[in-house]
């Protein structure tokens, strides 16, 4: 999931890999597609930081987090209205 790279990236964003864990693995959470092939995914931490993570697969068929920020407004309107 965590390539040295994809780690030291969310937390220039000041996230940190447990929030995106909870984030990908919790509920309620919003997966759609991205650019590139890549997941979009909406979801929380366990104390409540709404987060935009991205997944993408690598070569050996495994997903990879790419990047992870706060979510915008309009992305936690459309996290209310449709997650899950």
């Amino acid at each position: 999931m965590w390539t040295e790279d994809s780690e030291a990236h969310i937390v220039r964003h000041g996230v940190q890999p447990s929030e995106v864990e909870q984030a990908l693995y919790g509920r309620p959470r919003l997966r759609t597609a991205g650019r590139h092939g890549t997941t979009l995914v909406l979801g929380t931490s366990n104390e409540g930081r709404h987060l935009m993570v991205v997944v993408a697969e690598a070569a050996d068929g495994r997903d990879f987090v790419v990047t992870a920020r706060d979510m915008t407004d309009n992305e936690k309107r459309l996290f209310r209205e449709k997650g899950q």
